[in-house]
């Protein structure tokens, strides 16, 4: 009966943190779904897990400017996605280049550098391709791409 006593809170964890994991899955996906028609989407990652927390950016290009960006940061299940005007209306070149911008976190910025990295190299390399809405980013190793 002592096992017991162990085991259930170690499943009821294990199941809400299961629960706040779909949760948070569930709006970063729909969150990824309005970004979509605004332009080619990609994300990108930075900061580190233990110091000063990841965070994910979701950005959306058309005609070269970021017409629609998002981030999900912190440490644990609860974050969830919230709007980055600071990145609306800036040159992809300008969001991939090494320049610090104003209203972004350290991590903030490297995800979006990676996502606008991400961006620069797919619309490169497809022929003719531009940035029309509702286009994908080539998924990559180094960061993801949203799916089509």
């Amino acid at each position: 009966m002592n096992w017991a006593i162990l085991l259930v809170p170690v499943v009821l964890g294990t199941v809400l943190q299961l629960w706040l994991t779909a949760k948070q899955t569930t709006a970063w996906a729909q969150e990824l779904r309005r970004l979509r028609p605004l332009g080619a989407t990609a994300v990108g990652r930075g900061g580190r897990r233990y110091r000063g927390g990841l965070a994910f950016v979701a950005v959306a290009v058309a005609d070269g400017r970021v017409t629609g960006a998002f981030t999900l940061r912190g440490f644990t299940t609860f974050a969830r996605p919230a709007p980055l005007p600071a990145l609306v209306g800036v040159r992809l070149a300008v969001v991939a280049g090494d320049r610090p911008l104003e209203g972004l976190t350290q991590p903030e910025r490297d995800a979006a550098r990676q996502a606008a990295g991400l961006l620069r190299t797919a619309l490169a390399t497809r022929p003719g391709a531009t940035s029309t809405p509702g286009t994908t980013a080539a998924p990559s190793t180094a960061g993801a791409a949203s799916p089509a």
